[in-house]
């Protein structure tokens, strides 16, 4: 399943025809006392979409199954002084053949992340739409709460174009909006369980479902929806390594040298560049007279690499590294800062040396960099520490930045925390700009001791050479594991003749 987001108004003719088509087929029928067309099915075309939601503000999350749409989330979300950031979910729909499998939970979820936003919302005949929000964010609705903030609410709503003032009808056992809107929920067994927390449904009404941050993290729904919430970020990586901007970047400066030790080991005329990003060590070699092949799965990436080249030297490819394979052999793989690593699965940086293995010639020398997990664990904080899965707190003590973004420098202990279960590292990342939507995502990776890594290695056939703890721009310094300048592991490895 892949995701996206875009504002409704940079949406193509036929991408608006593919949402109202979704819409129509999926969303329902209308309820008997409807005044238009009761029994029959719930429908908005294309022209209604453009007038209703192609306005500023307004943003479309969208699920894709083999290039299918399949679920849609039209959304507002935007900071409100003086409460903060809040959102309001206008539609939520999933195709029928795809429901029950988490899509609308993982939609929400790719818009706001496991984020500290003032409250999150939406309004919804469907019980079904209301426990998907609450999944999201691990919240239950309550009408107590919901009317205790209605003044920020009525702030939002403001933005809507179905809810008006005098439209609410909250209290302490109700929280309904009048959207006269008549959609049949019979077909819902959940019915009962909102009309517990949010009232009787009124005719021409829907639930005003609304979450807030003050409200208490659910444990159980936190550990039920824990594997799906991260599931979520990960088929979405793509799009925040895109927005790193690594020329800006301060490890990124010591290219110069770090091709210098590259080229020491074994022939430079095939090289070959797994995980690539914008190119730097590509480019730099191929300007040395090497032929390379530079593989990254990032668009963005890829994209950057290729306006800044000046050789005919060199090749750039948009592929999965796990599963390249170009059909030829070359002298030197490199693989260097972190792509073995950041996926958290072990069988996925298998997959990697496997690539560089089945790819090298007999007697070629594959020269990688990992993330230092001896530092990492030696510099973290004891309250960011434990089992993530278990114990929601964890996350949210966990400070949000923008460093993946800004700087890549991810050893600052305030914005990571160690999940002691499975070993990895987690961070919140934010990434705002002029170009896309700003986002905040959970980021998980894998660091290596030396142990782990040479250990690996040697697995997947490696003869290791040489193995250091380095500083970025300096492999050819060797420093203590503990050293705070030593964020990285280099390790040169040959493949047995």
């Amino acid at each position: 399943m892949i995701f996206d987001r875009k504002a409704i108004i940079d949406l193509t003719d036929q991408e608006i025809q593919d949402c109202s088509n979704l819409f129509s087929s999926a969303y329902g029928i209308y309820d008997s006392n409807s005044p238009i067309r009761p029994g029959s099915q719930i429908k908005l075309g294309a022209k209604q979409y453009k007038s209703r939601y192609c306005k500023e503000g307004v943003y479309v999350a969208r699920g894709f199954e083999d290039g299918k749409l399949v679920g849609h989330a039209i959304y507002i979300r935007k900071r409100y002084e003086p409460y903060g950031t809040m959102t309001w979910v206008l539609q939520l729909v999933v195709a029928k053949e795809y429901r029950l499998q988490h899509i609308a939970s993982k939609l929400l979820r790719s818009i706001w992340g496991f984020s500290d936003d003032f409250a999150w919302g939406l309004a919804s005949a469907n019980p079904c739409t209301v426990k998907t929000l609450e999944s999201a964010t691990f919240r239950k609705c309550n009408s107590e709460i919901i009317k205790k903030n209605l003044d920020a609410i009525k702030i939002i709503g403001k933005d809507t174009t179905f809810v008006k003032d005098d439209s609410y009808v909250v209290d302490n056992n109700m929280a309904q909006v009048d959207t006269e809107f008549f959609a049949d929920n019979s077909e819902y067994p959940s019915g009962e369980e909102c009309e517990k927390k949010l009232g009787k449904l009124r005719p021409g009404h829907e639930w005003l479902a609304f979450t807030f941050r003050e409200q208490p993290i659910n444990r159980e729904s936190y550990r039920k929806h824990f594997t799906g919430m991260i599931e979520s970020y990960e088929s979405i990586l793509k799009d925040a390594y895109g927005r790193m901007k690594m020329d800006e970047h301060p490890w990124t400066k010591g290219t110069e040298n770090e091709i210098r030790y590259i080229m020491k080991y074994g022939k430079n005329e095939d090289v070959l560049d797994l995980g690539c990003g914008i190119g730097r060590h590509s480019i730099a070699l191929s300007e040395k007279g090497s032929k390379v092949t530079a593989v990254d799965n990032s668009p963005a990436l890829i994209k950057q690499a290729r306006l800044k080249v000046n050789s005919d030297n060199i090749q750039f490819v948009e592929a999965d590294v796990r599963m390249f394979r170009d059909g030829k052999l070359h002298d030197k793989v490199i693989c260097l800062y972190d792509v073995v690593g950041s996926y958290p699965k072990v069988k996925d940086n298998k997959s990697i040396l496997k690539t560089a293995y089945e790819e090298l010639k007999p007697g070629g020398y594959l020269i990688l960099s990992v993330m230092n997990m001896e530092l990492t664990e030696s510099l973290c904080k004891n309250e960011l520490k434990g089992k993530i899965s278990q114990n929601p707190e964890i996350l949210e003590r966990l400070l949000p930045s923008n460093t993946m973004q800004k700087s890549g420098m991810i050893f600052n202990p305030d914005y990571y925390a160690i999940d002691t279960e499975r070993n990895l590292v987690y961070r919140k990342e934010q990434f705002s700009d002029d170009q896309s939507l700003p986002a905040e995502y959970i980021i998980r990776d894998k660091r290596y001791t030396m142990k782990e890594i040479c250990d690996l290695l040697e697995e997947s056939k490696f003869e290791i050479v040489e193995s250091n703890y380095v500083q970025a721009g300096k492999f050819d310094v060797p420093l203590e594991a503990k050293n705070e300048k030593a964020k990285e592991i280099c390790i040169v490895c040959r493949k047995k003749q």
